[in-house]
């Protein structure tokens, strides 16, 4: 085994190493260094293959055996404070921060949840309105072609009509009467 004074160990591999010292499993380790789980694995390989150990128990006892190694553990007597990792560090709404105190329940606290009731089932995204589903959805789909159709006639009815009224305006051959606007 060789010394760690002489392997010139990086930030990262002494900070991954004291770590495994205190038994901190990777998914810890790599949320406290702020990197990948697949970049420990890459600095323990690193590790194991500078203090060429075998299996991260080794690894340990070759780093414990260093000539310049201080246990920089917790009392073991001392239970250490649980984190909740999925918890954010800030709070959810910024601009909360510093208005209230943790704990106090103020009327801000209050915010939109969407969530369903179990019953109702999955929101999904459908192709046919609501209104057009169910026992009678032929009918009431054939009723709505119909009513669209009628209505798009209609429409170009009056679209053509009206241009017909403004072109006879405009060449002037159609008039309005004062006669016929006293009455």
């Amino acid at each position: 085994m060789t010394s760690a004074a002489t392997l010139d160990l990086t930030e990262k591999q002494r900070a991954v190493l004291e770590r495994v010292d205190r038994r901190v499993p990777i998914k810890v380790i790599a949320a406290e260094l702020g990197v990948s789980e697949a970049r420990i694995n890459q600095h323990i390989r690193a590790l194991k293959d500078k203090f060429e150990a075998e299996s991260l128990n080794a690894l340990v006892e070759a780093y414990r055996a260093e000539p310049d190694y201080e246990y920089k553990g917790e009392d073991p007597y001392r239970k250490p404070i649980y984190r909740n990792s999925q918890l954010p560090d800030e709070p959810i709404f910024p601009d909360q921060g510093s208005r209230v105190d943790p704990g106090e329940i103020v009327l801000s606290d209050a915010h939109h949840v969407l969530i369903d009731v179990p019953w109702s089932g999955p929101r999904e995204p459908v192709v046919v309105p609501t209104a057009l589903d169910g026992e009678n959805a032929v009918l009431l789909r054939l009723a709505a072609m119909i009513g669209i159709a009628f209505g798009v006639v209609a429409a170009i009815i009056l679209v053509v009509s009206a241009a017909v009224s403004v072109g006879e305006v405009l060449d002037g051959k159609a008039s309005i009467d004062a006669s016929s606007q006293d009455s």
